[in-house]
């Protein structure tokens, strides 16, 4: 499972700024970040950055209320799932130590 999402994570720069089909598995990168072993999880979490928070427009629509919430409310989902990683004592003995910290 980790190499599978160390895969995405290279192949998702590529990729369309608005992928659909991305956007439809994110519930199941949150599941994998809670579920699954550290460095199956910390992969999971760094694609969900690149979604989450790594995706913010720049564009003058930002101003509309309802978007600035629902950007707020998934920021906010993935800094809940990051924070309870960090404090699950399994996350500091996996091999991916490192790129768990630079998230």
């Amino acid at each position: 499972l980790s190499a599978l999402l160390t895969g995405v994570n290279r192949a998702h720069p590529y990729l369309p700024k608005k992928d659909a089909a991305m956007e439809q598995h994110i519930d199941a990168l949150y599941r994998i970040s809670h579920t699954a072993p550290p460095a199956a999880a910390t992969q999971a979490l760094m694609l969900l950055f690149q979604l989450v928070v790594g995706s913010g427009d720049s564009g003058g629509d930002a101003t509309i209320s309802g978007k600035d919430e629902s950007v707020t409310a998934r920021k906010d989902r993935f800094y809940r799932a990051l924070y309870s990683k960090l404090v699950d004592g399994e996350m500091y003995a996996g091999r991916q130590l490192t790129l768990f910290f630079n998230l």
